[in-house]
């Protein structure tokens, strides 16, 4: 009998101490704590975008959308083309490669982030939650992002940013952030998908458990998306891991900071150059 007691409180301590190895830390306002570093690379849900599952991942595009697409990769005879996994994409539209800010959709948090067309590095994003903001620190370009959540409003005569302003509010143990005021010369991936400042995104931060990290995000764009289009993906804490001084993707831009061709117009043009045959593109 003895024995059978001292096995029961073994078996007690062992399932409290794993049972608070796996649950989400809280903060101090009783909210889950986002707080950490945490690693791209987990499962993703819904597809992502062009670059990463096809030729056009599983989003509905407008006219508008699918001409921009269209320009933005053309036919193999494009000039410069880039090759990702066997899709061509033309490199002189890239924004990434006239050395723009990525945007918040390419920025992240995607399993990676695409530097210069054909590369991907990991994504590692350093959150620090406070009672009034979430600031999010990103290893590529050392870019930063603010959520608040103090209550606020989006401003009426709202500045256009590469990152939108963002406000965020607790539906339990989910922060859903809204984001508005995105300018529009970022891509939405590295397949050449393009949106307008009326671009609206919806993200929904849940920590399923200690390590895991679930973000739910919904594009919504009534002049680039013919219906909204939502990915979820989950990152790792990486406790023992901090950001790294180097700045992940950056090359020496002075090459790259010809102004990127307009809709309709060549790279040939901004060099000087004839332009091809019609049709040539």
């Amino acid at each position: 009998m003895k024995n059978r007691w001292i096995f029961l409180a073994v078996v007690l301590a062992f399932s409290t101490a794993t049972f608070a190895q796996a649950a989400p830390q809280q903060g101090a306002d009783g909210k889950p704590d986002l707080s950490g570093t945490w690693f791209g690379g987990g499962q993703t849900i819904g597809g992502q975008m062009a670059g990463q599952t096809g030729s056009k991942g599983t989003m509905e595009l407008t006219k508008w959308g699918n001409d921009k697409f269209n320009w933005n990769r053309g036919p193999e005879s494009a000039n410069a083309p880039g090759v990702y996994r066997g899709q061509i994409v033309r490199l002189d539209q890239d924004p990434l490669y006239h050395c723009y800010p990525a945007g918040l959709v390419r920025l992240g948090p995607p399993r990676f982030i695409i530097v210069g067309g054909s590369r991907a590095e990991p994504v590692m994003i350093e959150i620090l939650q406070t009672p009034s903001k979430l600031i999010l620190l990103f290893e590529y370009h050392h870019e930063v992002r603010y959520i608040y959540t103090d209550g606020r409003e989006h401003p009426k005569n709202l500045e256009l940013t590469w990152n939108g302003h963002s406000i965020g509010r607790w539906d339990g143990d989910t922060l859903v952030v809204d984001t508005i005021g995105l300018r529009d010369e970022s891509w939405l991936d590295t397949g050449g998908h393009e949106h307008s400042t009326q671009l609206r995104v919806v993200e929904r931060f849940r920590r399923v458990d200690a390590e895991t990290l679930e973000i739910e995000r919904t594009l919504t764009d009534p002049i680039a998306l013919a219906r909204p289009f939502t990915t979820t993906v989950s990152l790792k804490l990486s406790p023992d891991k901090d950001l790294d001084e180097n700045i992940n993707g950056v090359y020496d831009c002075s090459q790259f900071m010809m102004r990127k061709p307009a809709f309709g117009e060549g790279i040939n043009t901004l060099l000087g150059i004839s332009e091809p045959p019609a049709g040539g593109y």
